[in-house]
């Protein structure tokens, strides 16, 4: 919205001039939607650091934004991804229908505790594969506990992988309250 110095809404149109990372300019015009309330839609054609500047007759307003490329529906793992991940003899013990109930699940179950940016990194893609990996895992031991022997006994499976939790540190959703 634009308005005057004693704030009332006016017809002064906004100028928007954005620079690019490569250090060029482009200008972006506004379309008013109603008295003294513009829309402009600038799409961004490559990753990197966009500055643009907004101004008004009585105003101005700067501001920048870092552009990274979205991954798309083909960039997240997917069963072949899984079956990669588990290599050798490990990769044959599953379907392709168990290796993907576990790779929906576990996807699920990584939006429920971190922020996945739209360019999905690296890291929270390993914490993915290896969620899968666990969680075949997991299925052969019902109880969650490794047989032993008479003297140790049997073990208890920890309930969190501190890989899994180091690659997706960065990304955890914070809970308060």
């Amino acid at each position: 919205m634009t308005r005057d110095l004693d704030g009332y809404l006016t017809s002064d149109a906004p100028a928007m001039v954005v620079t690019l990372p490569g250090g060029s300019i482009a200008n972006v015009s506004f379309a008013q939607t109603a008295r003294g309330t513009y829309r402009a839609t600038y799409t961004v054609g490559t990753a990197g650091r966009y500055i643009a500047r907004v101004t008004t007759s009585t105003d101005a307003l700067d501001f920048a934004a870092y552009v990274t490329g979205t991954t798309a529906g083909v960039g997240m793992p997917t069963v072949a991804d899984v079956y990669v991940y588990l290599g050798g003899d490990g990769a044959q013990s599953w379907s392709d229908a168990e290796r993907q109930d576990a790779l929906d699940a576990e996807a699920a179950a990584q939006r429920a505790v971190c922020r996945v940016p739209a360019a999905y990194p690296a890291d929270l893609r390993q914490a993915l594969l290896r969620r899968v990996a666990r969680n075949l895992a997991m299925r052969q031991l019902p109880l969650g506990v490794l047989q032993g022997d008479a003297e140790i006994g049997g073990g208890i499976m920890p309930g969190r992988d501190p890989e899994v939790r180091r690659l997706e540190a960065p990304y955890r959703k914070l809970v308060i309250g």
